[in-house]
């Protein structure tokens, strides 16, 4: 009871740090009230790491908590393409002044799954639209089975209403799927991690592919963007991909071996202009060990072919780098990212996101 009212307080007051210190503590003494032989037991039947399920009954506990002190005047509701709250949510997004809406409308046109929403709205109980989270999902066929990805990319709520930004992420909690968002927010990640997201970090990785005396050297390897060509060649779970992506404007080619066929490599990427310079931006490459052994070849020609002398590339260990750090001119920048509910054996990479567009 003292919490409820501490937080109908706070609510009206201008300072909100308070308030993550409050969840913070209902968090920890949530965990100090499991009871532990129970969970261990649980644990046990179902083969389960102890200290992976103590976590998943304290973010369910926490959201369990935060769903009972939500504001009852506030509603979270899910948005589909060619619906009517469809236009409403496009013009609260045109109206709104926090992010340009052109950089968002190629993104809201599209959608991997009709059956699922690609936002979610924060409503008044008198209908009005005062907040919006963009999502993203897809169906990814992996070798341990099917998994539905969400990728988190827009998240816009009312000055006044922005202690209330969290009951857009309740809707996406109460499900298993895997959850990522590659941009978010210095201000926002705490509250990401207390919905047990993992915090990492991912690097951005730019570097110089022109090399003149290679680029004149007999060219073991053909760039094949013809769709016959391609889809010849890809194995189910790359053909999923490929349409998927067909009739988005990024770059999607075979990289074939000229003595060999059947040895190839399925690109997709994107060139962004970088300051003065156009960068091609690997989003997906499906045999990137394959890659690696010619890299530096690689790169040469593909920037030929696509008339640019720089290309990039995200990744969360240095091991999957396509260029190492010491090879060539590179630059790195880092940024943290947000992660839930992976798969085992997750390959990372950023298909499915805002960084195909």
């Amino acid at each position: 009871n003292h919490i409820d009212s501490g937080i109908e307080l706070i609510r009206s007051m201008d300072d909100q740090s308070i308030y993550e210190v409050l969840l913070d503590n209902c968090s920890i003494k949530i965990q100090q009230n499991l009871r532990k032989n129970i969970i261990v037991e649980n644990c046990n039947h179902f083969n389960i790491d102890f200290f992976d399920c103590n976590e998943y009954i304290s973010n369910n506990n926490f959201i369990a908590n935060l769903k009972k002190r939500a504001s009852k005047s506030l509603k979270v509701e899910p948005v589909f393409l060619n619906s009517k709250l469809e236009n409403e949510a496009i013009t609260y997004l045109q109206k709104q002044s926090y992010l340009d809406f052109t950089k968002l409308e190629n993104i809201l046109k599209n959608n991997f799954i009709k059956e699922f929403p690609f936002g979610y709205v924060l409503m008044t109980h008198f209908g009005e639209i005062v907040g919006f989270l963009g999502t993203m999902f897809s169906d990814r066929n992996e070798s341990e089975g099917k998994n539905i990805y969400c990728n988190l990319h827009t998240w816009i709520v009312n000055k006044s209403y922005r202690l209330n930004s969290y009951l857009l992420l309740l809707p996406l909690m109460e499900e298993r799927y895997a959850v990522t968002t590659f941009t978010p927010i210095k201000t926002l990640i705490g509250l990401y991690q207390k919905f047990g997201f993992q915090k990492l970090e991912m690097i951005y990785r730019v570097f110089f592919s022109f090399n003149l005396f290679k680029l004149f050297h007999t060219r073991q390897f053909e760039i094949k963007s013809d769709e016959r060509v391609i889809k010849k060649h890809l194995n189910k779970i790359d053909l999923k991909i490929y349409n998927d992506h067909i009739h988005l404007k990024c770059f999607k080619f075979l990289i074939m071996d000229k003595y060999n066929p059947k040895n190839n490599i399925f690109v997709i990427a994107a060139k962004n202009k970088r300051k003065i310079f156009h960068v091609l931006d690997f989003i997906y490459i499906s045999n990137s060990n394959e890659f690696k052994k010619y890299g530096h070849n690689l790169c040469t020609q593909i920037g030929s072919e696509f008339n640019v002398m720089f290309c990039g590339q995200h990744f969360l260990h240095e091991k999957d780098a396509l260029i190492p750090e010491k090879k060539l001119i590179t630059k790195d920048i880092k940024r943290e990212v947000c992660m839930k509910n992976l798969p085992v054996n997750y390959n990372f990479d950023t298909l499915y996101s805002e960084f195909v567009y």
